[in-house]
């Protein structure tokens, strides 16, 4: 009697570790679900965001732009130079007197220098070791 109660709780406990098992299992499988689903939600949105993109590009013209720009009295600035005045209203744009030095001459040289450091990822020598990833 005593080994047949020793067996029967070998059995009980054998039974509830594979339960366990089963049931970690089952966890990981969820939890692989749920991360290949955020990562289809995730790849949906960005192509979303590139359809959107490129119908914004396609709607865009320069003409049209410039006649915006005109209406409101913004001053367009090729994209190579500062960002910080390149959305500068004229003066009386916005119906008030526009303050006349928006940035001084040294925070543009500035910005630009910003721009050129933060391109520039690699290394000495201007080439990244082969096999090696940069971040």
């Amino acid at each position: 009697m005593r080994l047949f109660s020793k067996l029967f709780l070998i059995m009980i406990a054998l039974g509830a570790m594979g339960l366990g098992l089963l049931a970690l299992r089952q966890q990981r499988y969820e939890v692989s679900n749920e991360i290949s689903r955020a990562h289809n939600r995730i790849v949906e949105q960005e192509r979303a965001q590139w359809r959107m993109r490129a119908d914004v590009a396609r709607r865009s013209d320069p003409a049209d732009i410039r006649n915006y720009a005109s209406k409101l009295k913004l001053e367009l600035i090729p994209a190579g130079e500062s960002t910080v005045l390149a959305a500068t209203p004229a003066e009386g744009a916005l119906g008030e007197q526009a303050v006349t030095t928006v940035v001084s001459s040294e925070v543009a040289p500035k910005v630009v220098a910003a721009k050129k450091t933060r391109g520039s990822k690699s290394s000495t020598t201007g080439k990244a070791k082969a096999g090696t990833r940069e971040r």
